[in-house]
């Protein structure tokens, strides 16, 4: 009894020199580049400054196990509270301790992805004194810019290829990651399932792990997929064997080519560039037609097109000086039924990039017209 009133004795002590609170960063998920740690809340209790420095430790978020540490310059920290960030506490001496992550040395740099423990202490100097006075620890999440992204087959499309090609675009920064692999899974979608319930529920049709391009033909030797059937896909994308994110589930229908509706080019509708990472598909006819909104009142256009069926996504060779561009809305209509450089049948993705930086979008499946009689 004795002894537990004198460990209360010591821990009230404790807590009653502590001037210092630290509140980590607000944002727990997301957080991908060093000086993100450095977001850091400082309540000075006491009624003068403190003079001290701050020291952040990345630790694994199962074994808390240190990974990096972060040592800041010397600050003074006001009664009441300060908000500190990198720009504050610079220079950041950093010091990795765990060679298994690879972690860009820059005082800017990327963190590795994955789920870490965050500890944020604070250091007071006196009298030539450093104490440590406050602690605390939290965990964050660290994320790609962008996940895994599906290109084909389109979500919901009717596909007639028996074994079709299924693509997708890696995640970002690609620089992130450590042996960078994917796993592919099809699932059948039943009567009244949804996609997503299709790919958690059901036994896979086809698991294919450790898919180095980004593109995979349906395997000749997986179960043959059935005409009149809905599937759903989804990719998996782990690096160094660890799982870092996952796509969107789609899904597709395997349809008899005759089956499917009959398009041809009168009146088809202009299709509007986005601003979205996964603009919706549109089907064009001998004529690239599409609408597009000058916002930034560019007076010249930096367009590319992609080949979405080619798995180095080699761009298409295009003249768009001789294509005026005005402010505000554009209509644009291109005959491309002489164009070699365009296939029936084959899937494209257009990107606008303006003046802003801004990057506006369009995928579209061309097709000839004497093909689609």
């Amino acid at each position: 009894m004795r002894l537990l009133f004198i460990s209360i004795l010591v821990l009230s002590g404790c807590c009653a020199g502590a001037q210092i609170i630290v509140m980590p960063p607000v944002n727990r998920v997301g957080i991908l580049q060093k000086q993100q740690l450095w977001d850091i809340t400082l309540s000075n209790t006491s009624a003068y400054a403190v003079t001290g420095h701050i020291e952040v430790v990345l630790g694994d978020g199962t074994s808390g196990q240190p990974i990096l540490i972060g040592v800041a310059r010397e600050i003074n920290v006001s009664p009441g509270v300060t908000q500190v960030n990198a720009a504050v506490v610079e220079p950041v001496q950093y010091t990795q301790v765990n060679g298994n992550y690879v972690i860009d040395p820059g005082p800017e740099g990327f963190l590795p992805l994955g789920n870490f423990s965050v500890c944020i202490s604070f250091f007071r100097h006196e009298h030539g004194i450093v104490n440590q006075i406050a602690e605390e620890c939290d965990f964050i999440e660290v994320e790609p810019l962008s996940p895994p992204q599906l290109l084909l087959p389109w979500d919901e499309a009717e596909e007639t290829q028996i074994n079709p090609t299924f693509n997708w675009l890696p995640p970002a920064p690609v620089s992130f990651f450590i042996n960078l692999r994917y796993d592919l899974d099809i699932a059948e979608v039943y009567p009244g399932q949804s996609p997503a319930d299709a790919i958690q529920q059901n036994i896979p049709l086809l698991h294919q792990p450790e898919i180095i391009p980004t593109s995979l033909l349906y395997p000749v030797s997986a179960p043959a997929l059935q005409f009149n059937k809905q599937y759903a896909w989804r990719i998996t994308a782990k690096s160094n064997g660890a799982v870092v994110s996952r796509t969107d589930v789609w899904s597709f229908t395997l349809k008899e080519e005759a089956d499917i509706p009959k398009i041809r080019t009168n009146h088809l509708p202009y299709s509007r560039l986005v601003k979205y990472d996964q603009p919706g598909y549109s089907l064009q006819v001998d004529f690239l037609k599409f609408e597009y909104f000058n916002e930034a009142n560019d007076s010249t256009w930096n367009i590319k097109i992609y080949r979405l069926d080619d798995k180095d996504m080699d761009t298409v060779a295009f003249q768009w000086d001789t294509i005026p561009i005005g402010t505000g809305q554009n209509l644009v209509n291109i005959d491309l039924s002489n164009n070699p450089a365009f296939s029936d049948k084959h899937f494209y993705l257009l990107e606008l990039t303006n003046g802003r930086n801004e990057k506006w979008r369009l995928r579209f499946e061309f097709r000839k017209e004497e093909a689609v009689q």
